[in-house]
């Protein structure tokens, strides 16, 4: 015999705390995980996860800390000539996506440029 399931009355929409959706964005947010994925184990729709990470990206802006690696070690003697190419640094993002850009760069540049690459 088969099972079925009878819902009476009005179906009413969740309500998640900020906490709970912030939860669930770092979730969707780890390298290599497809969003697809994490919307089904929370049972709402990809959109939805889309929709907070864009209304709540303004909760995401303290400043913090993150470990530094020094790639190649250069002693002030060994420093390429002042007439040479622009120094650049490598910088890795949090989606695993890394930038390249001039040390001189502007705070605010590089700002908009870590926004633009953090959300596409």
């Amino acid at each position: 015999m088969a099972r079925m399931e009878i819902i009476s009355g009005v179906e009413r929409r969740r309500r998640w705390s900020k906490e709970a959706k912030l939860a669930i964005l770092a979730e969707a947010d780890q390298p290599g995980v497809r969003i697809g994925d994490v919307a089904r184990r929370h049972d709402i729709y990809p959109a939805q996860i889309r929709l907070w990470r864009k209304t709540l990206s303004h909760l995401d802006v303290s400043a913090s800390f993150l470990p530094v690696h020094l790639v190649n070690e250069i002693s002030l003697g060994q420093m390429p000539a002042a007439g040479g190419g622009p120094v650049l640094i490598k910088i890795q993002l949090r989606n695993g996506r890394s930038l390249k850009v001039p040390a001189d760069i502007e705070r605010k540049t590089l700002s908009s440029l870590i926004a633009c690459v953090e959300a596409a």
